[in-house]
């Protein structure tokens, strides 16, 4: 793991993080997006995270955490924008310009949460053999929430979700996209590239390929061995991330 130099302001930024963690991955890359200095610390999930030392920092008990100087910061959305704020005067700019395009990116990243992960962990955690109705209903519920993000990626007229260029809401959406394609393919026979939504896809595409996800994400071999363990303990339902 990368360990870099002190930033801009001589205070070291500790970025606590999991690597298979889908909210630290949001965080890990906006750092990388915005080319800010910043010291790597892997928290063993069940275990580090749990201990008096990391609870008195973060209550929670969560990663992504930073700590910057006194400042600790923690919950991914947050973080993102306090580094965005911090480290404004980086010619690299997350969040739109503008009042209205920042709420914008604001309700698109809250729906990320409220209803495409929860959609798309209970439409995976569901058991088809159990009630065939029900499966064939959360997967008509998550198709039209994937419809909803190509219709908004193509009102955009770019190729992200504000226009052309990333913004936090893209980063918000890419590692659950880069997961979920993989689980949902090798568990549930739903395959994104299969749907006609092409706005949808092309984001996909050109997201995946630049360097802060490339770097960041997990191999297809990762995911399905992380995921069949949770699905094997019903992991989701067990942390409350599914309807």
């Amino acid at each position: 793991m990368m360990s870099n130099t002190l930033d801009r302001d001589s205070q070291t930024l500790y970025f606590y993080f999991n690597p298979n963690c889908p909210y630290a991955q949001r965080s890990w890359i906006t750092l990388l997006e915005l080319g800010m200095a910043f010291e790597p610390v892997e928290i063993e999930l069940g275990k580090d995270n749990k201990t008096d030392w990391f609870r008195a920092m973060n209550p929670n008990g969560t990663v992504p955490t930073v700590k910057h100087g006194e400042t600790v910061v923690y919950e991914s959305l947050v973080v993102n924008e306090y580094l965005c704020e911090v480290f404004d005067g980086n010619k690299v700019a997350l969040m739109p310009s503008t009042a209205g395009d920042r709420a914008k990116a604001r309700i698109l990243m809250s729906r990320c949460d409220a209803r495409l992960v929860k959609l798309g962990y209970s439409y995976l955690s569901h058991k088809r053999d159990e009630d065939a109705a029900r499966d064939d209903q959360l997967r008509s519920q998550l198709e039209e929430e994937l419809c909803f993000l190509d219709k908004a990626i193509g009102e955009s007229g770019g190729t992200y979700f504000l226009g052309d260029n990333l913004t936090l809401a893209d980063i918000a959406f890419i590692p659950f996209f880069q997961r979920m394609s993989v689980a949902l393919e090798n568990f549930k026979d739903f395959e994104l590239k299969s749907l006609d939504l092409s706005h949808l896809n092309t984001w996909f595409e050109a997201i995946s390929k630049r360097d802060s996800c490339a770097q960041t994400q997990m191999s297809p071999k990762q995911i399905q061995e992380v995921y069949a363990r949770f699905l094997k303990i019903d992991y989701f339902k067990r942390i409350g991330a599914i309807n």
